[in-house]
Order: C-alpha cells, then structure tokens, then sequence
C-alpha cells in the first residue's frame, strides 16, 4: 500500500467537507480515551526516568527522525545517557514484543526508522529498542541499560498507556512538537485532515523545520517565548551507499542525469532543496516506508549510467542492492543551545515523589 499524504489534506475542498462528519466521530473518540485515562478507567504506568516525547500532530513526514537523533547525540554530549524506544512499524514484532535494535538487524527486520535511528546512535552506544507498548519496551531497555537516566520516545504523544508529568505541569518529561512548512494543512482531524490530535494540543515545546541545503546555517531561531521554534534541517554532502566514504558536495551532481528516490510522505521536502541547488531532477515517490525488496531502478533513469539521489530513510533497505548509482544525501539538525539548556534544567527537576 502506497503511504502518501492526499492533495485534499491542505484545504478545505469538496473532499475533506465530505468527510468532515466523519473526523468529527474521530475526535470525540480521541476524547473519550483521554477521559477514560485521566479518570483512571485504564491504566497508565511511568517510567522511573524522565521522558521526552518527538512527535507530530499531522501523519507523517514533518521531520521527527532527525528530531530524535539529533536530540540524542545532543543529551550524550551533555553527559546524559540516553535510550531511544520507537514503535517499529513493519518490524513485525507481536503486540508484547520488544526488542533491541542492531544496526546488523536491518530495516527489514525491524523497520526503516529504528534502523536509521540504530545506525547514528549505537555507534554512541545509545540503545534503540522497538515495541508496540511504550511502557514495556522503555522497561525492557532500562533493565538492559542501567546506566539509562532519560528515555526519548519517537512519536508516542497518543499513546497514554505510557504516564507522563509534562514540564508544562512543573514535572520533568517533556512533549515536542515537530511541525514542517504544511503546518496543520486544513486543520481537520482524520480522514478529513491530517491531523491524528487537534491542532490546538497542549506541548511542552514546537519545533518548526526548515529544510536547507547550505551547511552553513545557523542554529535554529526562537521563534517566540513560549518554547516555540526555527530548526533549520540541512542538507549534507551525499556519500555513496557501497562506500561510504565516498563523498561529494550536492552541487556536484548539477550537469548529471539524476534520479531522485523518496519513499517518504512528504517527498517534495526531499526534491525541492536539490532544485534549489540547480539539480535537474527526474523523481521517483514511491510513498511512505517503501518496500525495496524487488526494486529495479533501471526502467525510470534516462541514462543507465546516472545518479540516483535517496534520503538516508530509504538508503537504509537498499544495501541489498549493491548499486553504485545509489548516493545518499544526509540530514543534519543543529539544536539550539538555548533550547539545550531548557531542557537540561527540566531533566535536573526533582522526581514528584520526593
């Protein structure tokens, strides 16, 4: 199935108002499971150590990934030892499985995110784990990593099985916001809209990304003084899938037949910054999380000897491939020190039951 967000999604047209009643039942449904947690009809359970939720109100695509990975390898520079646990969609896990992640694993086995987040962060040894319940799977890594004192839950904002004591509250775990250049689109909920929350959903803190491929942009900027801000999201120097350390700047590729490759929601975020830097593109969108098991790419390049583009998310169910037309171009998050601080301070807040 083809994972691509609807045109529809970003007005309010004939579409969406057709299936406006429809995201009115799906919003009163939202509301009845927070009610049923916040009077205690089902359970919530807290980890023993803060939490920081990366998550997106829209489906898919905002930039959350580099959110996530960025965030950790700024928290292991702090001295913090982070842990990172993510759903695994399509790891093909059981609903009471957790599990691990290992670069060795590959996408296929445990998904294309988490083995993306698994290939940046275990080489600072910062565990990734994958399973469907929140609590448990932050449980499983903690009693495999004791040393873990912050876990950082990819996505997770809806799944109020696992507690939280927001900062907003005076507690120490912490609920961000990723947001793109979509914003909210028409601002209905699904399937009217791409929202899976309100727009209006209460966060600690919104982080707005900005794509950029001129790596020598500055950190990101405050937008206002309600924790709301400007993260720009840069564009590296491509590296060859075979070799690695093969590498060469994005402007290198203007005068070449180039195939971009994006199995991601919002595919123009991936196309429009290697326009932008004179690259004339035949693109490929194959929607999100796309399958490259059987994948040729030889039909949709003009000239059998180009170059095919992908994003770092892609590239990772590719190896298979052994193709040296394959080059992958990085993303790169810089953070705030501002920001940092922020969050640091939250993170040294006492636990509510001492």
């Amino acid at each position: 199935m083809r994972l691509q967000a609807p045109d529809f999604w970003e007005s309010t047209g004939p579409i969406a108002l057709l299936l406006w009643p429809i995201s009115l039942v799906f919003g009163w449904l939202i509301q009845l499971r927070k009610y049923l947690f916040d009077f205690g009809l089902l359970k919530a359970n807290a980890l023993p150590v803060p939490i920081i939720f990366v998550g997106n109100l829209r489906v898919g695509g905002t930039g959350k990934t580099p959110s996530v990975i960025a965030l950790a390898q700024a928290l292991h520079a702090k001295g913090f030892f982070p842990g990172v646990i993510s759903r695994g969609y399509r790891s093909g896990l059981e609903a009471h499985e957790s599990k691990e992640v290992l670069v060795s694993d590959g996408a296929n086995v445990v998904g294309d995110e988490p083995s993306l987040l698994a290939t940046y962060l275990n080489l600072l040894k910062i565990p990734v784990w994958i399973g469907a319940d929140r609590y448990q799977t932050g449980m499983r890594l903690l009693q495999a990593n004791p040393s873990c004192n912050v876990i950082i839950s990819d996505d997770g904002l809806s799944h109020l099985k696992l507690a939280r004591f927001c900062a907003r509250d005076g507690g120490r775990d912490i609920e961000i916001i990723v947001r793109d250049a979509r914003g909210e689109g028409n601002q209905f909920l699904l399937p009217a809209g791409p929202l899976r929350e309100p727009a209006g959903r209460e966060r600690d803190l919104t982080l707005d990304v900005v794509m950029d491929v001129n790596p020598q942009t500055n950190e990101g900027l405050v937008v206002n003084e309600t924790h709301h801000y400007q993260i720009p999201c840069v564009m590296g120097d491509a590296y060859q899938l075979i070799h690695p350390t093969s590498i060469r700047p994005l402007v290198d590729f203007k005068d070449q037949a180039v195939l971009a490759v994006a199995g991601i929601a919002n595919p123009e975020k991936f196309y429009a910054p290697l326009r932008s830097v004179g690259i004339h593109l035949h693109t490929l969108a194959l929607g999100d999380h796309a399958d490259y098991s059987s994948m040729s790419f030889n039909q949709y390049l003009s000239d059998p000897q180009g170059v095919i583009l992908m994003t770092e998310k892609d590239a990772v169910k590719c190896h298979h491939l052994h193709d040296p037309r394959i080059w992958v171009v990085p993303l790169i998050m810089p953070l705030p020190q501002s920001l940092l601080d922020w969050i640091t301070l939250i993170l040294h807040r006492q636990p509510e039951n001492t």
